[in-house]
């Protein structure tokens, strides 16, 4: 974009930004005389809402293409809308301004949305991370046409049971979607959303949405690699995500769509399941169900067991899968993350192989079971 396409941008927003202020300026000194937006009503956070939306986009496109860049740009034009409806609200000594001190949700939240809208303008809305090429796509799907075995067959009431929890557990979590979006945004503005490709039921790739954990293109310089404990590229705020999964609440989304269900394996990345495939082709048929939000080997063992581990679990899940195991996982999983996590104990995940009454040798029957050569 050349020097005269730039200058004109920023005439265009200089322009906007004034002429909003201004125009909030006077109607607050001038009051409400017709009463059309009563103090604290709809109308007035809807307004409010609006304009410190345009204030924040505008500031912060000023600041972007000027002096400071991500992600010091949109932090201050988030904060300088705020500021300018604090001045408004206390310099508006008219009782029948526009703007009081109950306008405060829409100033904030328009300051909020002005910003946020900016930063992904400029960065992408969601960071779609290490999507596989078609050729990989397709090598994944006949490895699983060849080694995974018939799906499991979809049971009527799982289903239901996933539509159920999705929706409501969607419609419970709505403020902590705002809370979280916020914090994540201000710790590193850019994209919220994570897009995870995986494989789903049958080896076909999916988007799997997360809450975004981790910088911005943490895989820039070492490529697509399994998380780890105390992994550096994890945020500050992403730390609590993840130990509180709540970096996992998006992909309710997955299960109302049904590309996962609650309770299934854990869903891996299609180009490191491809790797997988050619060392261990039944790891294949954990792919016969649906992915889970919840999963045996995710709540019975460690953070970051091997491929073979997760395997030997998820073939021991789907050999005893039943609505009851589901409801068992999917309260250990509670369990595990809301108590067990927090407490000193070296390995919590003991005492839920304990409560469910699994053990690990179990899990390995499944899997040398699967890799005898009449099996594979």
């Amino acid at each position: 974009m050349g020097p005269r396409s730039t200058k004109f941008r920023r005439t265009i927003w200089i322009a906007l930004l004034m002429m909003t202020v201004i125009l909030l300026a006077w109607a607050q000194l001038a009051g409400n005389q017709d009463g059309w937006a009563r103090p604290g009503s709809l109308v007035e956070n809807l307004l409010s809402l609006l304009a410190f939306g345009l204030i924040s986009l505008a500031t912060a496109r000023l600041l972007a293409d000027g002096q400071l860049k991500h992600p010091l740009a949109y932090r201050v034009a988030f904060l300088a809308a705020i500021l300018i409806g604090l001045v408004l609200v206390i310099a508006g000594a008219n009782p029948a301004g526009l703007l009081g001190w109950r306008a405060a949700p829409g100033i904030i939240l328009g300051a909020f949305f002005g910003s946020f809208i900016a930063s992904n303008q400029a960065i992408h809305w969601w960071e779609n991370n290490a999507p596989p090429s078609p050729q990989v796509e397709e090598k994944v799907l006949a490895l699983h046409q060849r080694f995974m075995d018939p799906p499991v067959g979809k049971k009527l009431g799982k289903r239901l049971f996933d539509i159920f929890f999705s929706t409501l557990a969607l419609l419970l979590s709505l403020p902590v979607w705002l809370l979280v979006v916020l914090l994540i945004w201000w710790e590193d503005p850019g994209p919220i959303l994570f897009v995870k490709n995986s494989v789903g039921m049958g080896g076909k790739n999916f988007k799997q949405f997360k809450f975004r954990s981790m910088i911005l293109h943490a895989e820039k310089d070492t490529g697509p690699i399994s998380g780890y404990e105390n992994d550096e590229r994890v945020l500050w705020f992403g730390r609590f995500l993840r130990k509180t999964a709540l970096d996992e609440v998006p992909q309710l989304i997955n299960i109302l769509l049904g590309d996962m269900s609650t309770v299934g394996p854990r869903p891996q990345r299609t180009v490191l399941v491809h790797g997988y495939l050619h060392a261990l082709p039944v790891y294949a048929r954990r792919h016969r169900v649906r992915p889970g939000l919840a999963g045996l080997a995710q709540v019975v063992d460690a953070y970051d067991i091997s491929p073979e581990d997760k395997l030997a679990w998820d073939l021991l899940y789907i050999e005893k899968s039943n609505l009851w195991l589901d409801l068992k996982l999917l309260l250990s999983a509670f369990y595990l993350v809301f108590a067990l996590r927090w407490l000193r104990e070296p390995h919590p995940e003991l005492r839920i192989r304990r409560l469910l009454k699994v053990d690990k040798s179990q899990a390995q029957d499944f899997l040398n079971s699967a890799q005898k050569p009449d099996n594979s």
